[in-house]
């Protein structure tokens, strides 16, 4: 999915999905990150991985994914 000024997007993406975003342009981007409760570091309820992480796959390929890749043509 592709966002810019001229086009907003909303997205949800329910929690047991690995998430994450990128820019791609050469400006700032504003995202706004909304969450339905409070985050617990003590208990939290999310994984982290870093974003480089090669036992990240592409679904389509089974290589480690592309981060670089641009997401459109």
């Amino acid at each position: 999915m592709v966002a810019s000024s001229d086009h907003l997007e909303v997205v949800r993406i329910p929690g047991h999905y690995w998430h994450g975003t990128g820019t791609i342009g050469i400006g700032p981007a504003l995202v706004v990150y909304l969450v339905s409760r409070l985050y617990d570091g003590a208990h939290p309820d999310e994984e982290r991985r870093p974003w480089n992480d090669p036992t990240v796959r592409d679904p389509v390929t089974g290589a480690p994914f592309d981060w670089h890749r641009p997401p459109h043509k």
